[in-house]
């Protein structure tokens, strides 16, 4: 159960909250935790991550509605892009009776826009680098699959790569409370990392937190992080901010949403009304000729039964 103060909000911010989440991977001081979690997310090994292009910064009230979350240069050698993502709620429009397809089309495109964004003038295609779009979400993607990371590439269907220029990376928070039953010793570095995003701000699981954290240095400092961010009243305002901001916005959708509804039933409900009225004069007038139609049968029988 989340452990709320006299203010009205959790204790501990909700680490997969848009604001939180940017703020714990992108805070100068948080440098150590971003190296850490993006190597957990492309599962290979970083020497050094650097933020570019975060368009609002993490302190933005409405944090929701800029292009990328955390954009960044992984191995300046090498200096390939990532953009990771925190989808804590599905979005507008989707559920899983159309299998989610929104947040599908948003990765794509951002990796799509990511990719094609590096300059390519004056350089061979083949030295572009790669580009890497990482979607973590609070909710079940792709229905009916258990696997805790998704990811993909360019491949025919015989699965002959095309090639590794990108790659496109779901992880489902929601299997955090299978992922803790297991030993610490047991879990992989994206396990405990989708532990820490999940659950951090729930009291119960602040044991499997503390263990997680002496394990793995990224965390340990996320942790911290976050910790500083929950109890900055200047934080929880921004926190508090946006939420007003969520919250005044699903509003105004559901106004839209009954104001249109009701637009729509004062215009067309009419129309209905006519157009029944017009179908049972019609059914009347079908039942009146074939009343007739028995009559001239009637007679017809009846004048072949006389010859």
């Amino acid at each position: 159960m989340t452990e709320l103060l006299s203010d009205g909000l959790p204790k501990i911010l909700p680490p997969s909250e848009n604001g939180v989440f940017k703020a714990v991977l992108t805070l100068p001081e948080a440098h150590i935790a971003l190296v850490g979690a993006v190597a957990a997310f492309l599962d290979r090994q970083v020497k050094s991550v650097y933020l570019r292009n975060n368009d609002a910064p993490a302190r933005d009230t409405s944090a929701k509605q800029e292009e990328y979350d955390v954009n960044c240069v992984v191995d300046e050698e090498e200096g390939d892009q990532c953009d990771v993502e925190m989808q804590a709620s599905p979005m507008e429009g989707d559920n899983s009776a159309n299998d989610h397809r929104n947040i599908k089309w948003r990765s794509v495109f951002n990796l799509c826009d990511l990719h094609s964004d590096q300059p390519g003038r004056g350089r061979r295609y083949g030295s572009l680098v790669r580009s890497y779009q990482v979607m973590l979400c609070n909710y079940r993607v792709f229905v009916g699959g258990n696997k805790l990371v998704e990811r993909f590439t360019m491949r025919n269907p015989e699965g002959m790569e095309l090639c590794d220029a990108v790659m496109a990376i779901f992880i489902d928070l929601t299997q955090a409370k299978e992922i803790v039953k297991k030993p610490i010793d047991e879990m992989t570095d994206i396990e405990m990392w989708v532990v820490f995003f999940a659950l951090a701000n729930k009291p119960e699981y602040s044991d499997t937190l503390t263990a997680i954290t002496n394990a793995v240095e990224g965390i340990a400092v996320a942790n911290e992080t976050l910790q500083h961010i929950s109890q900055s009243p200047e934080e929880r305002a921004h926190f508090r901010s946006r939420r007003i901001w969520q919250r005044d916005r699903e509003h105004e959708q559901a106004v839209w949403t009954d104001e249109g509804r009701d637009e729509m039933r004062a215009v067309y409900e009419p129309i209905i009304v006519d157009k029944n009225a017009e179908l049972a004069d019609k059914d009347a007038e079908l039942a009146d000729k074939d009343a007739e139609i028995t009559k001239l049968n009637a007679k017809l029988d009846a004048l072949l039964g006389q010859k």
